[in-house]
């Protein structure tokens, strides 16, 4: 009897339980069918764009055999980085942005846009845009997360891809370090000539984040312009954004011109240096060659090996030339200075201001002076006396006269160098920094 009771309330329980779940199931469908109630249709979303995407081909663009689509682009550039002078090229980060319509994607079931996942893109046609001057991927972007993709109701689709690139500039270093590169994205159809596609620039054609700072270059300007190219395929769409980079001078200032603006004022202590005193005006001569090779080394160091002349080039010759000069100054004053023979007329017409004769006849007679003997009047030019009541340097100089001669006349190149090298090379300065500073853009 028990065991019939135990029965029965076990049924009775089981079945209470399976009426509350009942209970509580139909209250939830009906929260669920309520949660779309406003849809017009009482349909989800999308629905009616799902049915299309099942017989949707995406290998045929969007109005085929009636007319071309129109693709806007839109750029926001986020950094500039990484620019290098030796492979000439640089890396951009940016949002890129495409809008078309596809009439196969209009749907009237839903008012609003609709935001579609990533997966989305494998079954619409999108437009085949590539990078012209790209060089590769500068890094790959982790995961989906850098892709958005809405469409409209009017089928208006809206593509915006968050991409780094590493992009070819093609650069020209005559004017460096003064110079001013123009670096570009070229973007255009890969497979649709204009007859089919058409590429154009939306209102704003581009955005730039103004936090954008470069170590080398300052980010004058930018802009966009066509780059139509006809090639023996077809003419092909290609839109182009560039930025004008004009580069930082004060770098090369003071790793470069100051210091050699210094190194060839040393050069010019020689010329106070007395010719005889070898080891100083050679150890300082030669050292200043050689920094001003290293000075040169380095100024190539940073872009690549050019044909033609570069600014800092001139400017880095120009200085090796004028330390230079101050060392064959030095060889020729030495030179001379230990000269013990009779050297040639051009020295001896330096100090003597009467020249010998041109011609055999002896000059007038005059009345010697009182004291004075023919013997006597034979005297050193440096110290003339008279000789028949004339000036005359002495005919034949001994050995001591021919060394002091030379040796004034080293002393004298000295002085003249002294007064001449820093006025050719102030010369030098202000026709260089004045060519120079105007056509530089900063």
């Amino acid at each position: 009897m028990r065991d019939m009771e135990r029965n029965v309330l076990t049924v009775l329980v089981f079945t209470a339980l399976s009426s509350v779940a009942q209970g509580n199931s139909a209250h939830m469908s009906r929260n669920y069918t309520l949660e779309f109630g406003d849809i017009p249709g009482g349909h989800i979303p999308s629905f009616m764009l799902f049915r299309r995407l099942q017989h949707y081909d995406k290998r045929i663009r969007p109005n085929f055999a009636v007319s071309r689509i129109w693709v806007e682009v839109q750029l926001y550039v986020s950094s500039i980085s990484s620019v290098s002078e030796a492979s000439m090229d640089y890396i951009l980060n940016f949002f890129l942005r495409q809008r078309w319509n596809d009439p196969r994607l209009s749907y009237t079931d839903f008012k609003s846009s609709l935001t579609l996942g990533t997966s989305t893109l494998a079954e619409i046609w999108i437009p085949d845009i590539s990078f012209k001057n790209g060089k590769g991927a500068a890094y790959r972007e982790g995961g989906d997360h850098n892709t958005l993709l809405r469409i409209s109701p009017q089928g208006d689709i809206l593509l915006s891809q968050k991409m780094a690139l590493l992009l070819s500039c093609p650069m020209d270093f005559r004017m460096f370090p003064f110079d001013t590169q123009s670096c570009g994205i070229q973007m255009e159809s890969y497979g649709h000539t204009t007859e089919e596609l058409v590429l154009e620039w939306a209102k704003p054609e581009m955005e730039i984040d103004l936090s954008i700072r470069l170590p080398e270059f300052e980010l004058k300007q930018w802009g966009t312009r066509r780059c139509d190219n006809q090639v023996l395929t077809g003419n092909y769409s290609c839109t182009e954004a560039y930025f004008k980079l004009v580069r930082r001078f004060g770098y090369y200032l003071i790793q470069a011109y100051i210091p050699s603006i210094l190194l060839v004022i040393i050069s010019w202590l020689t010329f106070w240096i007395n010719p005889d005193v070898v080891p100083a005006r050679i150890s300082l001569g030669i050292t200043t060659v050689l920094t001003s090779t290293t000075l040169t080394a380095f100024s190539h160091g940073s872009t690549p090996r050019n044909s033609y002349i570069r600014a800092i080039d001139i400017w880095m010759l120009a200085c090796s030339v004028f330390v230079f000069a101050a060392l064959v100054e030095f060889s020729v004053s030495h030179y001379i200075f230990r000269r013990q023979t009779k050297f040639s007329k051009i020295v001896r017409s330096v100090f003597c201001r009467n020249k010998f004769p041109s011609t055999p006849n002896p000059p007038p007679q005059q009345v010697p002076a009182a004291g004075t003997t023919p013997e006597a009047s034979y005297i050193n030019p440096s110290n003339p006396q008279l000789v028949n009541g004339q000036l005359q340097p002495r005919a034949r100089m001994t050995q001591e006269d021919v060394s002091k001669l030379h040796q004034n006349f080293a002393r004298r190149m000295d002085i003249i160098s002294r007064f001449l090298f820093p006025g050719l090379f102030f010369f030098f300065n202000s026709v260089y920094w004045l060519v120079y500073s105007t056509a530089y853009d900063a």
